[in-house]
């Protein structure tokens, strides 16, 4: 069985907004609303579990457009000051009527455009028999050139970027590995910036995760400017038959 995991629960200071950027308004719903949907047309998701901040007013809003048959695969928990500890949370849910070979897809609240055929790819490389990895995530080469900073904001030296990837999500893992290896890197001290980093530390099959090429435009929304182009890469994928209709 397939599972699936938003964390939620962040206030997203960066984006200088009084309202989490999970629910910014865009394209006439919200940012998180959009990132459900996008999981929620893989038919293979039974569950998606959905980690909150206890004090969450705006829930409610982004709750009340969604259908009765998409509530139905919804249940949400109460999430953590961290990201990780809203991952650990969710899962615990899950682990409670997951079995040993269900896996689990964990994707950030504010990727609203993660195109479908992504996450079909990380579908397909995850449920392919005889996988020798622990799981997968979508990411992108490094395109960049990449700097390293001195102290004092000057060049230190150049990064060779030709091995490096940017992490994406969604990324994808067994429930019961993925949370065992959240719980050890918690009782280690080890910092978990997204679920892979948890895998790479001590999951099992050596902690090796693969990469799963994905389009640039899955972008995650951090900056004023990224809602702005969020809105443009989710215009553009309407059916020009919608745009005139609007017009």
């Amino acid at each position: 069985m397939l599972y699936a995991i938003i964390p939620a629960a962040g206030i997203g200071s960066r984006m200088r907004s009084h309202i989490p950027k999970q629910y910014l308004p865009l394209c006439g719903s919200t940012v998180l609303l959009h990132s459900i949907r996008a999981l929620l047309a893989l038919p293979e998701v039974a569950r998606l579990v959905i980690a909150l901040n206890p004090v969450d007013p705006w829930w409610p809003q982004t709750c009340g457009q969604l259908s009765d048959s998409e509530l139905q695969r919804i249940v949400t928990c109460e999430g953590g000051a961290e990201r990780w500890q809203s991952v650990q949370s969710a899962l615990q849910l899950i682990s409670e009527q997951s079995q040993q070979t269900d896996w689990v897809l964990v994707h950030d609240a504010v990727r609203p455009c993660v195109r479908e055929q992504d996450l079909r790819a990380l579908l397909d490389y995850c449920g392919a028999a005889g996988v020798s990895t622990s799981g997968a995530l979508l990411a992108t080469p490094v395109s960049d050139t990449l700097k390293r900073a001195a102290v004092d904001g000057s060049v230190q030296t150049t990064v060779d970027r030709s091995q490096l990837w940017a992490a994406c999500t969604p990324q994808m893992f067994r429930v019961e590995e993925l949370l065992a290896a959240l719980n050890q890197c918690a009782q280690s001290g080890i910092t978990m910036t997204d679920e892979s980093s948890a895998i790479e530390n001590v999951g099992g099959a050596g902690g090796k995760v693969q990469l799963i090429p994905c389009h640039k435009d899955n972008i995650k929304i951090t900056y004023p400017e990224d809602l702005q182009l969020a809105e443009w890469i989710l215009q553009a994928r309407l059916p020009s038959s919608f745009l005139s209709a609007g017009a």
